[in-house]
Parts: C-alpha cells; sequence; structure tokens
C-alpha cells in the first residue's frame, strides 16, 4: 500500500515526445564528431606513432646531404628546406582561408599544391625518389591501417585487431602507394612530353612546328592541371577508399574524383567541419603532453637540489653520469612526443576514412556499414 502511494505521489513529469537522438539520428554530420575519440583508439595510436618513427629515420638523412662548416648552403640540403618551407606556407594557406571563409585564398592554396608537387618531382626528381617515395609509403600504408581499423569500428561497431589491419595494409601496400603517386607519373609524364616539344620553340624552322603543336600541348597542360589540383582535393579519401572498397588503386582514385566533383560543396562542408575538431583535439592532446612534462619536470625538482636542473634541462656542468640520465630521460621525452605524432597521424587517417563514409553515402547512397571483408586481398 506505501509502495502504491509513493507512486501516485511522483510528481507528474511531462515525458519529452522528441529526443534528440530523434532529431539526429538521420544526419550524417553529427557521426563524423566521433573522429577525435576513434583516433584515441590504442591499437591506431600505436600504428601513428610507429608510423611517426619510421618517418623520423627517412627524414635523417637529410643530414647526408647537409653542407660541412665552410661549404656553400645551395645544393640538395637547399632544395629540400626549400620544399619543406614552401609545404609549410601552402599547408598554412589553406588552413588560414578555411576558417577565414576565403574561396580565392582556398582556390589559390590548392593551386600552390598543385604546383609544389610539379615542381618537386620535376625539377628534384632525386628528392622525390629518396625522400619523398619512401615518406608516402610508409604513410600509405601506415594509413591503410588506420583507416581499415576505423571504417570496420565506425562502420560495424566491431573491432579489427592490429595485426589484422596492419596484414591487410601490407597486402595491399602497392595499391595504397599506387594510387598515391600514380596521378603524380601521369601529370609527369605529360609534362615531359610537352617540355620535349618545347625544345622545338628553340630552333629555327622547327620552331613554326613547335607553335602548331602548341594547341595539342595546351590541351594537355590543362589535362595535367586539373588532374593535380583534383588529385591535391581529394587526396585524403584515396587511401580510405582503397581500406573501405575491394578496388585497384585506379578505381579508388576514379571514386574519390568522382565524390568530389559530384558534392564539391558537401565535401568542403565536411572537410571543414573535420580539419576545426581535428585542430582542436591535436592541440588539446599536445597541451596535455606538454603540461606532463613540465608538471613532473617541476615535481622532480621540488625538494631536489640544482643539479636536478641540471640533468633535466641539459644546463650547467654535467658530471660523469648526469649527462647519461639526462640523455635517458630525452629518450621518454622523445616517446612522448612519438605518442603526440602517432595521434595526429591516427586523427587524419580516421577522420579522412569518416570523411570517405559520409561522402559516399550522400553520392552513392551506401550506408556507412557497407565495407569490403577483404575476402581476396
Amino acid at each position: 500500500m506505501s509502495e502504491q502511494k509513493r507512486v501516485d505521489e511522483r510528481p507528474n513529469v511531462r515525458e519529452p515526445s522528441v529526443m534528440l537522438s530523434d532529431i539526429t539520428s538521420d544526419l550524417i554530420w553529427p557521426r563524423i564528431l566521433r573522429a577525435p575519440a576513434l583516433a584515441l583508439s590504442p591499437s591506431r595510436v600505436i600504428t601513428g606513432s610507429v608510423c611517426a618513427f619510421l618517418l623520423s629515420i627517412i627524414l635523417q638523412l637529410t643530414i647526408f646531404f647537409k653542407p660541412h662548416e665552410g661549404q656553400s648552403s645551395q645544393g640538395v640540403y637547399a632544395e629540400i628546406s626549400g620544399v619543406f618551407d614552401r609545404l609549410r606556407f601552402v599547408l598554412g594557406l589553406l588552413i588560414e582561408s578555411i576558417f577565414d571563409l576565403n574561396p580565392t585564398g582556398f582556390a589559390q592554396s590548392i593551386g600552390l599544391g598543385a604546383s609544389l608537387i610539379r615542381d618537386t618531382v620535376m625539377e628534384s626528381p632525386m628528392i622525390s625518389l629518396l625522400l619523398g617515395l619512401p615518406l608516402i609509403a610508409v604513410l600509405s600504408v601506415a594509413g591503410g591501417a588506420i583507416a581499415r581499423s576505423s571504417a570496420v569500428e565506425f562502420g560495424t561497431g566491431r573491432f579489427a585487431s592490429s595485426d589484422d589491419t596492419l596484414r591487410f595494409a601490407l597486402h595491399r601496400a602497392r595499391h595504397f602507394v599506387g594510387a598515391v603517386v600514380g596521378p603524380i607519373i601521369v601529370c609527369t609524364l605529360i609534362f615531359l612530353l610537352i617540355a620535349i616539344g618545347g625544345v622545338f620553340l628553340s630552333v629555327p624552322v622547327l620552331d613554326v612546328l613547335g607553335s602548331i603543336l602548341y594547341l595539342p600541348a595546351l590541351i594537355l597542360g590543362i589535362f595535367a592541371t586539373i588532374i593535380l589540383m583534383l588529385h591535391v582535393l581529394a587526396l585524403p579519401m584515396i587511401v580510405p577508399a582503397l581500406a573501405v572498397e575491394g578496388t585497384d588503386a585506379f578505381d579508388a582514385i576514379q571514386r574519390s574524383y568522382a565524390y568530389v566533383i559530384s558534392k564539391p560543396l558537401r565535401y568542403l562542408v565536411y572537410a571543414v567541419l573535420l580539419l576545426g575538431l581535428g585542430i582542436v583535439s591535436a592541440g588539446i592532446f599536445t597541451m596535455l603532453a606538454q603540461g606532463s612534462i613540465e608538471m613532473t619536470n617541476w615535481a622532480a625538482s621540488f625538494w631536489a637540489s640544482d643539479s636536478t636542473s641540471r640533468v633535466l634541462t641539459n644546463e650547467g656542468e654535467m658530471g660523469a653520469t648526469k649527462g647519461i640520465a639526462h640523455a635517458i630521460i630525452s629518450i621518454w621525452h622523445a616517446v612522448i612526443e612519438l605518442i603526440v605524432a602517432g595521434y595526429v597521424i591516427s586523427l587524419f587517417f580516421t577522420s579522412s576514412t569518416l570523411l570517405y563514409l559520409v561522402t559516399r553515402r550522400v553520392c552513392d547512397g551506401q550506408g556507412i556499414n557497407e565495407l569490403w571483408d577483404g575476402e581476396g586481398a
């Protein structure tokens, strides 16, 4: 009786007829907000960290091209530095134009990105072979493993083991690398063909023939420019396309280009949303890592003598073992930095995978849970 009385005395609370989940259940964009959380998966962060470690080893090759003291700063090392400087400038301009809602700046950054690829391959072929190709290979394979893992969890709710996804990526490594570099190679061959034809313009009599052939060369140049700019735009989706679909490199490129052309505004809206979310997430993760190191150093030197500070900072006179101690601490700091870099890489490929799945859903109507089972990979 008392229980019935308590039930009757409960306040008359009206249950909501519409829940937030009912409003967002058919929407696509709220789902991609899961990207930062999905990127935090230990297996994906570890894969990204290993990728960052391998990338750092490859980049150490630039030391061999660094001029010695007294030598001219011109040469291969200057070319490598110039390429990275231009890359940083293009990325900075791209991000700035997106957040400023500047379509002119955005188009300019895409054009500069295409020009950077063209100039690097045509003018610095050794850099492209020694640095560019290994960097792309490592990023593509690691990105393929992360993209496959993210797609399975995001689309089906299942967890794919790191061994399975890495085996999957290694087995399809040639497709991942081919899809990224294939259009670049095609455009390079076109530019080389145009360059050969351009020689005619410097030879008397043959310059007339060269001027006639300029029209087909111009058509080829337009085609190559469009391909390069499309490649820069669609590049984030190419590796996920191979991780999601049971296709080859050519089909993955075709799908990615078609989605950008079919729904450019929707694609850019999703990309901007993921970019903003990624910058915030990566910034928070980096801040936590740096703050943890600073807090640890502060706590370690709170009651200690000045010698502890020398070990932590490598400043002042170092004893016989303090240098070794500082080197070991530096290794632990490097591990933290690798984890941060691993999360950034995981976040990029996870976000790219979600971008591909939702863009495919809009363009083709395929569900996000429609994934290739990997048979015959």
